[in-house]
């Protein structure tokens, strides 16, 4: 399957924000993308429509005002509205991802197991690019063959935490955990490299197969080298950079699917 013929879903509701960047990260990657709101999907035959698509993306924003949680009202509607369809896509291991309120909704709709996100420990929205650490045993499918990122969060209930320290032991030998804030230096971080006060330091998970993928940090704002903070440095000191790290992301999918 060549990357141009993978179909892309990226789904909206009302309150998210981000969809717009998350379709041209899809593009630049060279996948055919869809945006379509939950009702066009949810309120159709759901099965059939997801059954077009090999890749599934649910953007950042604040869906449905997180008036009841961030992401809550939405992973209701995965898990009531097209319940059967949205498992399914899941089951058939094909490739999900959630980012931010993405997230917040994969892991409200259980998506991790006794994972989930809660208010950051600063009590305050946090806005700032971070050091990650790419888990190198980790069984994701988007992370594969990656090392270190360096990507902007923009969240005020980023802050994963588990039910209790055997959930989260459970998590680690399943190899789930992807993505771990460090500082500068890839050492384990304190605040503000860890801008939520995730346990274990974690910005993004899988699930037990890997191709279901949430995390905090937004890969879709860094695809060109000039959304870097310092871009008008990049061909000096620091070096040239061909295209953002969040691009490596999107491409890793791409190439799972096409493989």
């Amino acid at each position: 399957m060549q990357s141009q013929k993978v179909r892309v879903l990226v789904l909206r509701t009302a309150g998210i924000n981000c969809d717009q960047e998350m379709v041209e990260a899809w593009r630049y990657v060279g996948a055919q993308v869809d945006l379509k709101h939950i009702n066009e999907v949810a309120d159709k035959d759901s099965i059939k429509t997801l059954e077009r698509y090999q890749i599934m993306a649910i953007p950042g924003g604040f869906s449905y005002g997180d008036d009841l949680g961030a992401g809550k009202l939405m992973a209701n509607e995965l898990m009531f509205r097209m319940r059967e369809a949205f498992l399914a896509f899941v089951a058939a291991g094909k490739p999900l991802i959630g980012i931010c309120n993405g997230f917040q909704i994969l892991a409200k709709a259980g998506l991790f197991g006794d994972l989930t996100l809660t208010n950051n420990a600063s009590g305050k929205f946090e806005c700032r690019w971070v050091h990650l650490k790419v888990e190198p045993d980790s069984n994701c499918i988007f992370t594969k063959g990656l090392d270190k990122l360096y990507l902007p969060v923009a969240h005020g209930e980023g802050r994963v935490v588990v039910k209790d320290n055997s959930t989260l032991s459970e998590i680690e030998k399943n190899r789930q955990i992807a993505l771990r804030y460090t500082d500068e230096f890839g050492n384990a971080p304190e605040y503000p490299d860890n801008p939520n006060g995730s346990v274990a330091h974690i910005a993004g998970t899988s699930n037990s197969k890997g191709t279901v993928f949430g995390l905090m940090p937004h890969p879709e704002r860094f695809i060109s080298p000039v959304n870097h903070p310092r871009w008008s440095r990049i061909k000096g000191s620091e070096g040239e950079i061909q295209e953002g790290d969040g691009a490596k992301i999107f491409r890793n999918a791409i190439e799972y699917v096409a493989g």
